[in-house]
């Protein structure tokens, strides 16, 4: 059964983006915390340096190595849980039992697109929703990372690949905040010249200035360029993290994405190149022997280039963990579930059936089974998406005149569909028009990527269809709520509590 994890309001809180003296000092003191542990574990002498009595500071690369483990890094937390909720691969079935009609109430605000979901999630006890503070209390580990990595004692190199770090991790929180709150960049539902992405915050210094939101432009100008920045510095003194930190490879895989979602097709290819010729292993799942596979688990699959999330994201809610009756609330659709053939290893491999007893025996597709119970990550940068990221824009290439690039995606996508399909039954596809072929990937990068955060943002860069979702919440007629094409909701809500607290934020329409 999945572990559910709730946290208390953290020292820091971010969410209000405005950054006083009596936080910071009460953020210090939680470092200092942090720090005292670390040090009375590695018994070093000047681990720290206490410079009042409020204030006590990380005055070593190694001390702030452990800040930023536990403070910008996404293992030790569930950021986000509902955004599979808003997608066409989750769908929802009523049952007279209280526990799963309370768990249908409870995520109702997420699955039927309430214009203020995050309030209503936070009011039903949904406590892993508030993603607005979640990424930012990130944005701010990083933050204080770079504002002090030149201050501590340590040697450039340690400098360098922490430094390296905290940026391409903050570039990865702000691109998932610039796409839940602000419009997509790329196709005709915005202007990112002029649409209001999410707030910069650069720094951890203290300011009574509260910081307004800036434009999805300059989120994603911000974006690139701590990437860009990023990939020298972890190339140069990173080659060593672990697969659950950041390297020059998961840095330029990030970038390939952030292309991909702006329409520059070209940058998007040479990125896409440059991280599989760093890394470019799929799993061919026609050698598992085995009844699972965990395709996103860093330690077993060869395919991730970054672990992340906390390993009990995936499982934690709505839709998974073990025999669960809440879990049975929500859970695989069939509208998924009929995109795969029956020689599509990946029905088998992407998702775990599970059960449960009520007055009879309850049987659904759960959760999913991308990883593998116990390791440290739910989620992961893979090699897959690599692939299908450059066939895109090979497509996209293609569909723009270019000749030669409607051979280089079908290549992409036979390629990795030999590794998803039933050696017996696999033929590639041989499709000769740009937009069937476009069609055709829509559904692929649906099958390989579902239940890992991209649904959603793909459905909005991909011009915002309709959708509908049917929900049953007491005894009587089940109703149908509709997100309209291009709606607003495709957009959310800024929080309350974030508005009331920064009065320079700007609520999306």
């Amino acid at each position: 059964m999945g572990i559910v994890c709730q946290f208390q309001e953290p020292i820091l809180y971010h969410l209000t983006l405005v950054y006083n003296k009596q936080i910071m000092k009460r953020y210090f003191k939680y470092i200092a915390l942090i720090c005292l542990s670390v040090s009375a574990l590695s018994c070093k002498k000047g681990f720290l340096e206490e410079s009042s009595q409020d204030l006590v500071r990380p005055t070593t690369t190694v001390a702030l190595n452990q800040l930023m483990t536990g403070e910008a890094y996404p293992l030790n937390s569930v950021i986000t849980e509902f955004s599979d909720l808003l997608t066409d691969d989750i769908q929802s079935e009523y049952n007279a039992n209280a526990t799963v009609v309370s768990a249908l109430n409870k995520y109702a605000p997420a699955f039927t697109w309430q214009k203020n979901m995050i309030d209503r999630l936070l009011e039903n006890s949904a406590t892993n929703s508030n993603i607005w503070y979640n990424y930012y209390a990130r944005i701010k580990g990083c933050n204080v990372v770079l504002d002090y990595v030149d201050q501590v004692d340590g040697t450039e190199s340690e400098k360098q690949n922490l430094r390296g770090q905290a940026l391409a991790l903050r570039s990865f929180y702000y691109l998932m905040l610039v796409n839940y709150f602000g419009k997509p960049y790329y196709g005709a539902n915005g202007n990112p010249e002029i649409d209001l992405g999410v707030p910069l915050i650069l720094t951890a210094d203290v300011t009574d200035n509260p910081v307004g939101r800036s434009t999805v432009k300059a989120v994603y100008a911000q974006i690139e360029n701590d990437l860009l920045a990023a990939i020298p510095l972890l190339d140069a003194a990173g080659a060593g993290n672990h697969i659950y930190k950041f390297n020059g490879t998961s840095a330029r895989f990030l970038l390939s994405r952030v292309y991909l979602y702006m329409g520059n097709w070209d940058a998007s290819i040479r990125y896409a190149d440059a991280t599989l010729q760093k890394k470019s292993t799929l799993k061919q799942m026609n050698e598992i022997t085995t009844a699972t596979f965990g395709i996103s688990s860093a330690v077993s699959s060869p395919e991730v280039i970054w672990g992340y999330g906390f390993n009990a994201e995936l499982s934690v809610m709505p839709f998974g963990g073990g025999q669960s009756v809440s879990k049975a609330a929500y859970f695989i659709s069939d509208d998924l579930g009929n995109t795969f053939p029956t020689t599509d290893l990946r029905a088998k491999y992407s998702f775990t059936s599970v059960a449960y007893i009520t007055t009879t025996l309850n049987t659904y597709k759960g959760r999913s089974a991308k990883f593998v119970a116990g390791n440290t990550n739910g989620k992961a940068f893979r090699t897959a998406e690599v692939y299908l990221n450059r066939a895109e824009a090979y497509i996209q290439k293609a569909i723009a005149g270019d000749g030669s690039a409607l051979n280089k995606a079908l290549t992409d996508i036979n390629l990795l569909r030999s590794n998803r399909i039933t050696s017996a039954a696999y033929t590639p596809i041989s499709i000769t028009n740009a937009q069937d072929l476009y069609a055709f990937y829509k559904a692929e990068r649906r099958r390989e990527l579902c239940l890992e955060d991209s649904r959603w943002f793909d459905l909005r860069r991909w011009g915002m269809p309709e959708l509908k979702h049917t929900i049953q919440l007491s005894a009587g007629t089940p109703q149908v709520e509709t997100l309209q094409q291009n709606d607003n909701r495709y957009t959310l809500a800024i929080p309350t509590e974030a508005l009331t607290r920064n009065p320079n934020l700007i609520q999306n329409p």
